[in-house]
C-alpha cells in the first residue's frame, strides 16, 4: 500500500481531485503560455542586437515579478498533483475518475514578422492570457481551499492556507 501524504476523506476524494485537476491544468497552461511567449521575445531580442536593453529597471523589477511568481506556481502545482494523486488513491470503491487529470489548451498563435505592431500584440497576448490562466486556476483552487480547510488532516489544512493565499494574491485581496 502506497503511503499518502493527503489524507482526503473519501466522500470528498472525487471532488477534490475534479479541483485539483482544473487547477492543475490551468496552472500548467500558465506555465507553458509564459514559455511560449518568452521565448518569442527573445528571439525578438536577438533580432534587435543591442537595440534592447535589458539593464531597464523597469525590465529588471518586471522579470522579477515574473520569476517569482513562476517558481510560486511551480512549487504549489508540485503540491497539488501530489494531493490529486493521493486523493486519486482514496476514491470509494467503485468510483472513477476517468478524465485526464492534466488538460491543455492549445498556445496562441504569434506573429512571424518583428515590428512594433507583433511586438504589441504579444504583449497584449501574454498579459492576457496570464490572467485567463491564472484566474481560470482560481475558479477551481478556490473551492478547493475552503473543502481542504474542514478536513482533520493537518497537511491538507496547510495546504488550503498555501491555495488560500494563492487565490487571495491573484484575485486580489478584497
Amino acid at each position: 500500500m502506497a503511503v499518502l501524504r493527503f489524507h482526503v476523506p473519501p466522500e470528498h476524494a472525487l471532488l477534490t481531485l475534479a479541483d485539483a485537476s482544473g487547477g492543475l491544468s490551468a496552472l500548467f497552461d500558465f506555465d507553458k503560455h509564459t514559455a511560449h511567449h518568452v521565448a518569442w521575445l527573445a528571439e525578438a531580442a536577438e533580432a534587435f542586437g543591442e537595440a534592447i536593453s535589458t539593464d531597464d529597471d523597469e525590465i529588471k523589477d518586471a522579470r522579477a515579478i515574473a520569476n517569482s511568481q513562476t517558481e510560486t506556481v511551480r512549487a504549489l502545482r508540485t503540491e497539488i498533483a501530489e494531493l490529486a494523486a493521493d486523493a486519486e488513491a482514496q476514491l470509494p470503491d467503485g468510483v472513477s475518475y476517468d478524465v485526464p487529470i492534466v488538460t491543455a489548451q492549445p498556445l496562441p498563435t504569434l506573429p512571424d514578422t518583428l515590428g512594433p505592431r507583433e511586438l504589441l500584440h504579444v504583449e497584449k497576448s501574454f498579459k492576457r492570457g496570464m490572467a485567463t490562466h491564472l484566474l481560470a486556476a482560481t475558479e477551481s483552487l478556490g473551492p478547493l481551499a475552503e473543502r481542504m480547510a474542514t478536513f482533520e488532516d493537518e497537511e491538507c489544512r496547510q495546504l488550503a492556507e498555501r491555495i488560500a493565499a494563492f487565490v487571495v494574491a491573484v484575485r486580489g485581496g478584497g
